[in-house]
């Protein structure tokens, strides 16, 4: 017998390649329909295409293209280490220590196999967990192409100070880094993380998205079962693969990805003058709300919100914003993030710095991004929003 905790069905293209009749213990799930219907029971077996759950005291089957998702009733979360490593192709593994040697990065997550990582396909590795102070401004340098790596070091009052230079290794205790030539071993106890310069994001596409208690979030183009000893294999690319306990998962999602909302028709976008004209509010509209600029970014100035409709299965709202280039001279300027009308973020944005974020959705439909002025006037409040994307 093998036990899951907990499936995303989204996609199963694939899935008849990862098991052809698995059966499983009894476990008390709820499952729902893409209808939207909601149902409650154990989960008996998995076969070929089909899933079938006990209710009440029958039998009910399913078939995998009628259902948008499953999920333990009574699964917990582990508390996972607190460093992070994040990898080019989107997976953040949660690791116990780090240390680096001849180009590659050793990570050791909690109770699993040590993984072996090059470095040129690591994006970040942060030793501190989030915080609403310090998240804005992380996500933010994350969220911006980097000539150098970036050592970023915590300061009083949760303010971060990020030092342009070369990253040459790591060990529990320091990184080693080059700083225009002299070199500098910083304690990681005063630091916030490490941003590496090849952190472009990989082109290829994940299609499988493995999270275990811990808090990792493994990105996988493949994935095989093994029985015998109770886990799956992930394939993270590059003839790289790394072994999962059955009893550490707690969600698998089939169907990944993310788009790119500069690229989407919203369902509204609007402006909303400071000041009373004449002006019919369908010309200001057409002049002042949000346009797209480098395909993936959006250009809003004070007054202007942009909505969109979010579709079933987006999990995040990620981006960044920061003063528009153009914008040599200006006052303060507010960026809020709304989720079906509740303000979930906001950012005062006074200089060319970018803030980022990552909100959950929380089965939010609607998102809403909205500039406003910061009280002393709309010289120079525009700002642009980097690559604003939902993620799966």
């Amino acid at each position: 017998m093998v036990s899951f905790s907990g499936f995303i069905f989204s996609s199963f293209i694939g899935f008849k390649s990862l098991v052809s009749l698995i059966l499983l213990a009894v476990i008390p799930v709820a499952v729902q329909t893409n209808e939207g219907e909601r149902v409650e029971g154990k989960l008996l077996s998995i076969q070929d295409s089909t899933l079938v759950m006990e209710v009440g005291s029958k039998e009910r089957t399913f078939a995998f293209e009628e259902l948008a998702s499953l999920e333990p009733t009574g699964s917990s979360q582990e508390s996972g280490p607190a460093w992070m490593v994040q990898l080019t192709g989107g997976s953040k593994i949660t690791a116990e220590s780090v240390v680096s040697e001849n180009e590659q990065l050793k990570i050791q997550p909690r109770d699993q196999d040590l993984i072996t990582i090059p470095m040129n396909q690591l994006r970040s590795i942060r030793f501190r967990r989030g915080s609403t102070e310090t998240d804005s401004q992380w996500l933010g340098w994350l969220e911006q192409d980097q000539r150098s790596d970036l050592l970023v070091i915590r300061r009083e009052g949760e303010r971060l100070d990020p030092q342009q230079g070369l990253i040459k290794g790591l060990n529990p205790k320091t990184v080693a880094f080059d700083l225009e030539g002299t070199p500098i071993d910083a304690p990681i106890e005063r630091l916030e993380g490490v941003i590496f310069a090849n952190s472009n994001p990989a082109t290829t596409a994940s299609q499988i998205v493995v999270l275990d208690q811990y808090g990792s979030e493994w990105r996988a183009t493949g994935m095989q079962a093994d029985l015998e000893d109770g886990s799956i294999r992930v394939d993270l690319g590059a003839n790289r693969t790394h072994r999962i306990k059955l009893n550490q998962v707690s969600l698998i999602r089939w169907s990944s990805g993310m788009v790119l909302l500069a690229g989407v028709t919203p369902a509204a976008s609007t402006f909303d003058a400071a000041i009373q004209t004449g002006v019919p509010s369908t010309l200001l509209d057409s002049f002042f709300s949000a346009s797209t600029i480098n395909e993936n970014d959006l250009v809003m100035h004070s007054g202007a919100s942009i909505e969109y409709r979010v579709d079933q299965g987006f999990s995040r709202f990620v981006g960044s914003v920061e003063r528009h280039p153009d914008a040599k001279s200006g006052g303060r300027v507010t960026v809020r993030v709304e989720l079906d009308g509740v303000e979930k973020w906001n950012q005062m944005v006074s200089d060319q710095q970018p803030s980022g974020f990552e909100i959950p959705l929380e089965n939010a439909r609607r998102v809403v991004i909205r500039v406003d002025d910061g009280g002393d006037g709309e010289v120079g409040d525009t700002v642009q929003v980097h690559r604003p994307r939902l993620i799966k």
